[in-house]
């Protein structure tokens, strides 16, 4: 395990996680009273309004044999192989406005979105 300030492998590479981001997957963390090795596990689902839905979950375990393990701004992140084939090049970020707040991805591979930002 990678000590959560030191970047590793290659998922930063593959997507980019923004401060922002990050900086609010810390404070849930916190939080929920959970480790700092606690770690944003993203993945891409059938489902959702256009075939594929973004999820990000809370992960207290190690990695997967098949994951793709990174560190970005102090977060460990853990993404499938599979899933990492339909993120290439994404960015998330995090929006706290009064009319839009949560986890926004921002997809070059994407060729459409639905209105709900979380299914492509």
């Amino acid at each position: 395990m990678s000590p959560p300030d030191m970047e590793t492998d290659s998922a930063e590479d593959t997507l980019e996680i923004t401060e922002g981001a990050a900086k609010e997957f810390r404070h849930v963390v916190a939080q929920k009273g959970l480790p700092d090795t606690t770690a944003m596990r993203l993945s891409v689902k059938g489902g959702g309004c256009s075939g594929f839905e973004y999820q990000i979950d809370i992960e207290v375990n190690e990695a997967d044999e098949f994951d793709i393990e990174s560190v970005q701004h102090g977060v460990r992140v853990f993404i499938d192989m599979k899933s990492e084939f339909y993120m290439a090049g994404t960015t998330i970020d995090f929006n706290d406005t009064l009319m839009d707040r949560g986890f926004t991805f921002k997809n070059p591979m994407a060729s459409g979105t639905c209105g709900c930002g979380s299914s492509f």
